[in-house]
């Protein structure tokens, strides 16, 4: 095995281990909550949320991978970036409390006051939390990072319940909004000091963040058009569908999601860190990095199809009978999943080459597609045609981002890997050939049946998958 997939394992382990922990939980804290709030409460928050991700991601500003890809910054760069992250904070604060009415008043959105205030300073902590997370990302201490989002979790989780029994309704989920950056940055902040960039201080050198933007204006960019292109229908269905439809649509596309970030999100951290030290050997980079896409492909596959076959079993066991309406959405989109986590890791790969001018033009483009089809499926007026137009969107997506990299970052002409990655991303595909069986009136659903169908396709395949895992260790001790 080569240094750099040593390396890349590695730190790839060290984050899966860590974010697996985090996503357990935040899995076990969703099937807790969507049995506590209605689809009524989720979509009012989730209208909201799309708000304060756009200005979670103006106060990070792309600057995280700017700081990871910088070889050398001083204490007085550091202190100065520090004291500018705080000043953007509370910059882009006080702008959201005076745009989350706007917001509200044209979706109809009522009694949203103390929400306001509330996100608000959800907005602050996420950007003074941005400089910690990079020293720890930068020295590859995912373990140190998935334990401070865990316990930042689980006080989140804690304070949501109290509050709900104390009858504050939607507001204790905004709170626990509020709690988790609080506590992340807290605990990021504390283990920053073992780090090599070390403990963040308030400084004067406010200008050191300039530089930076050389390598996040692009990288920011690219993050903005995606935001908007993969958040507009959000918005779009609460304001044509209604806030219950669009609680429906959040939960779902976050399930669908939860398979990107188990084995995708949790391992991007670990890429762009590992990458960057192989940067001036770009054709080695592009052999590790097929040898990964290959695993995310056939990953996908997997969990798609068991998405797909079991949509209704897996929303009953996971938010209960009452989130039942959405199975058909959850069906359709999981067969972008395979699609998705493939294209998903492809931004570390980007960062690594510095290639975060070539990111953003694919971020135009993705952007053009994908809102071309939210705008079509909100025209229809039928939410499974909206999901089925997702699909064709990302599918669409994927060929062009790998063009990209094939043609304008390594100037590699050679397609063999594509062709196999792509066969496989798009094998699932093949489910739509069938009629699922497992369609059931709402009424009929019981756990003892839901869990019996799944682990009966589950367990077959955890079994394939340890012997083929045993096998590869025997090999790998007989070499």
């Amino acid at each position: 095995m080569s240094k750099i997939n040593k390396e890349l394992n590695k730190g790839i382990l060290n984050s899966l281990i860590g974010k697996y922990s985090l996503y357990l939980l935040q899995i076990t804290s969703l099937s807790i909550l969507a049995r506590l709030f209605t689809p009524e409460d989720f979509g009012t928050l989730a209208a909201l949320q799309v708000l304060i991700l756009f200005f979670q991601l103006l106060a990070t500003s792309g600057l995280a991978p700017a700081i990871i890809h910088q070889e050398i910054i001083t204490i007085d760069q550091r202190n100065g970036i520090f004291t500018a992250t705080l000043i953007i904070g509370i910059s882009l604060s006080v702008l959201f409390i005076y745009l989350t009415p706007l917001l509200a008043n044209w979706l109809n959105l009522t009694h949203v006051s103390l929400l306001t205030y509330v996100l608000a300073l959800n907005v602050l902590f996420s950007a003074i939390a941005m400089l910690p997370l990079a020293s720890l990302q930068k020295d590859t201490q995912f373990i140190i990072i998935g334990k401070a989002e865990i316990f930042a979790e689980i006080i989140a989780l804690i304070v949501c319940i109290l509050l709900y029994f104390f009858g504050f309704g939607v507001v204790a989920l905004a709170v626990k909004l509020l709690i988790t950056p609080v506590g992340r940055f807290v605990f990021y902040y504390r283990f920053s000091v073992l780090t090599e960039l070390g403990q963040a201080k308030f400084g004067t050198k406010i200008s050191s963040i300039v530089p930076l933007f050389a390598v996040a204006k692009f990288q920011l960019g690219f993050n903005i058009l995606n935001f908007f292109s993969r958040n507009l229908d959000t918005l779009l269905v609460a304001k044509y569908f209604g806030v219950t439809t669009v609680g429906f649509y959040e939960k779902t596309y976050q399930l669908m999601r939860y398979p990107l970030q188990l084995f995708t999100f949790a391992i991007n951290p670990a890429l762009q860190p590992v990458l960057t030290r192989y940067k001036s050997q770009p054709d080695m980079i592009f052999t590790a990095y097929y040898q990964l896409a290959y695993k995310l492909g056939v990953l996908g596959i997997l969990t798609a199809t068991i998405m797909f076959w079991y949509a209704g079993d897996i929303i009953f066991i996971l938010f209960g009978s009452q989130w039942l309406a959405a199975s058909e959405l959850l069906k359709i989109l999981a067969l972008s999943i395979p699609v998705q986590m493939v294209l998903s890791s492809t931004g570390g790969l980007y960062q690594a080459m510095g290639a975060t001018k070539q990111m953003f033009y694919c971020g135009v483009f993705s952007s053009i597609v994908n809102v071309s089809a939210i705008m079509f499926g909100v025209y229809t007026g039928e939410m499974t045609v909206l999901c089925t137009s997702l699909v064709v969107a990302f599918i669409i997506n994927y060929f062009q981002c790998f063009y990209v990299l094939h043609h304008s970052v390594f100037k590699i002409k050679k397609i063999k890997h594509f062709i196999v990655l792509s066969f496989l991303v798009l094998l699932c595909l093949v489910n739509l050939l069938f009629t699922s069986s497992n369609d059931m009136p709402h009424e009929s659903f019981n756990y003892l049946t839901s869990f019996y169908n799944i682990a009966n396709i589950v367990l077959p395949l955890m079994l394939i998958a340890a012997s083929a895992f045993i096998f590869h260790m025997k090999r790998k001790v007989k070499s």
